[in-house]
């Protein structure tokens, strides 16, 4: 029995510093805290322009949902994931940075996934993703099996349909006993409402963001919760950055205040957020301190690159005070 499974894209992020993202709009349309897709075949090109004007400061395994059960594993909780690497050294080196993660039910074709993310010193941030391997994740029955048999199943996007389609089909048959966390990023957000109606409606805890809420209802971050509260979901939370988070279910409704720490790298704290409010829920605690271990865990991660910073069993022993 697991208490989380993840189901998402793994990558291996190539993290750089450069003195301004400006430097590189005349050859990439980069903006601040958006992602952007290439083909594998622009990778080197696309690599050697960004080393140019930045400087690598670490290599370190990425992807929305695999950071989020990272961080879990990392606190004491027992985790596996569902996915695809490639048959490459790239994807034996993700395999490596899950850590205690069960690896058992990521699969090994073609080239991994890859993400160029590029930082400045105002702290704004922008990703180039290679999705390759990741395009094909198909789930078999084994991989149901175990998705059967877990507290949690969180789901985060991917690039290709038939990895929705997956998703889909897995949430639409998961046992009542099993919820689902879902954060369906810009990626599906972009796809609209009905694409991803299926998994909002079986969701147990959705994690939005402002600006993905206002794609999906065309409505401001409060009014967007509420109506996405009743298309199924117990719990919306809606992560705003330096602007703290806003947690709604059909109960309570709170704002938790970001903490201000010293940013060094931004990347996968939302997905750490994640990590810290599963972990709340797990441990049958109510919303608030679910928010605000949240909260505490994403301000820690971006103190670091990478996931130099992210919770560990200690933070949570000291916050729950078990």
């Amino acid at each position: 029995m697991y208490d989380v499974i993840g189901f998402g894209a793994l990558n291996l992020d190539y993290i750089y510093s450069v003195d301004s993202l400006s430097i590189l709009s005349h050859e990439l349309p980069l903006q601040p805290g958006q992602e952007i897709f290439y083909s594998e075949r622009l990778f080197p090109r696309i690599k050697a322009l960004i080393e140019k004007y930045g400087k690598l400061k670490r290599t370190s395994g990425g992807g929305s949902a695999a950071n989020t059960i990272f961080a879990l594993a990392r606190m004491g909780f027992k985790t596996g994931f569902i996915g695809k690497v490639g048959q490459d050294e790239a994807g034996s080196l993700l395999l490596k940075s899950l850590g205690k993660v069960d690896a058992c039910h990521i699969r090994r074709q073609g080239k991994s996934g890859a993400c160029l993310i590029v930082i400045d010193k105002r702290e704004d941030r922008s990703i180039i993703a290679f999705p390759n391997t990741n395009k094909t994740v198909t789930t078999g029955k084994k991989d149901i099996t175990a998705a059967n048999k877990t507290r949690f199943l969180h789901f985060s996007s991917f690039v290709g349909q038939k990895s929705l389609s997956s998703q889909i089909r897995l949430a639409e048959n998961l046992p009542s006993e099993v919820r689902l966390s879902f954060d369906p990023g810009e990626i599906y957000a972009g796809k609209g409402l009905k694409e991803i109606f299926p998994v909002i409606h079986k969701s147990f805890v959705l994690f939005l963001t402002d600006r993905e809420i206002q794609k999906l209802t065309g409505k401001r971050y409060k009014a967007g919760c509420r109506e996405l509260l009743a298309m199924g979901p117990s719990i919306l939370v809606c992560k705003r950055g330096r602007e703290g988070s806003y947690v709604l279910s059909r109960e309570e409704e709170f704002n938790v205040p970001a903490e201000e720490v010293p940013v060094v790298d931004n990347t996968g704290a939302g997905d750490v957020y994640n990590a810290g409010f599963l972990a709340g829920l797990l441990m049958e605690q109510s919303l608030r301190p679910c928010g605000l271990f949240a909260t505490r865990m994403a301000a820690k991660s971006v103190t670091g690159y990478g996931r130099s910073r992210y919770p560990t069993r200690k933070d949570l022993t000291i916050f729950f005070q078990i």
